[in-house]
């Protein structure tokens, strides 16, 4: 962590999101007594960091096989597979997609291998953009930032943390015209460069 005062501002937004969220607590409870672990990530991590209203939450699981996960989230409601091929689960009346970590395939159809055992590092290292790639692990209350996302925040700066795994998907392009006018934060000059140069050939 950065500071203790942004140490504490996590942990703060962590409690409230657990007293919004009760069951979600109980729920990671369950996952870590299983031998799992279950991290925020994606967009909420970022809208925490921006002190922005949280829309979506996003639990990725580290740790277990996709049916045991299943097993845990079916004892709290009805389990709805959103995408069984892409590690993707959610619990009727509960707002929360559940996810694993995966690798993908090349491309905007890609084939999907879920790997509960990857590590929070290479799955961060697979996301978009470092404000992106963040995650607060949801037992121990911190700020799990491997590439440098808060930093890239406050300087309003978009960077990619892997530039192998950026180029792979087309789309990302428009992420990044997306989150220029969105967020008023400018790609760095080896983004730009790869959004001036990458392929858009696959997209509709």
């Amino acid at each position: 962590m950065k500071s203790t005062k942004i140490t504490t501002k996590i942990q703060r937004a962590v409690h409230t999101i657990m007293e919004q969220y009760a069951l979600v607590r109980t729920i990671v409870d369950d996952i870590r007594n299983h031998g799992g672990t279950a991290y925020l990530v994606g967009g909420a991590v970022r809208d925490i960091v921006l002190d922005k209203p949280l829309k979506d939450l996003d639990i990725e699981v580290h740790g277990l096989a996709l049916d045991p996960v299943k097993t845990i989230l079916e004892a709290y409601g009805f389990v709805d597979l959103v995408g069984k091929s892409f590690g993707v689960l959610r619990v009727h009346h509960l707002d929360v997609d559940w996810s694993l970590p995966r690798t993908d395939s090349v491309g905007r159809k890609p084939m999907v291998h879920i790997d509960p055992h990857m590590g929070i590092e290479a799955a961060l290292r697979r996301r978009d953009l470092t404000m992106n790639a963040m995650a607060l692990d949801l037992h121990m209350f911190q700020l799990i930032d491997p590439f440098g996302g808060f930093t890239d925040i406050s300087e309003r700066k978009l960077r990619t943390p892997d530039v192998t795994f950026f180029v792979e998907d087309p789309l990302r392009f428009y992420r990044v015209m997306q989150f220029i006018g969105r967020f008023e934060m400018m790609p760095d000059n080896e983004l730009n460069d790869i959004c001036a140069k990458m392929s858009l050939k696959g997209l509709s």
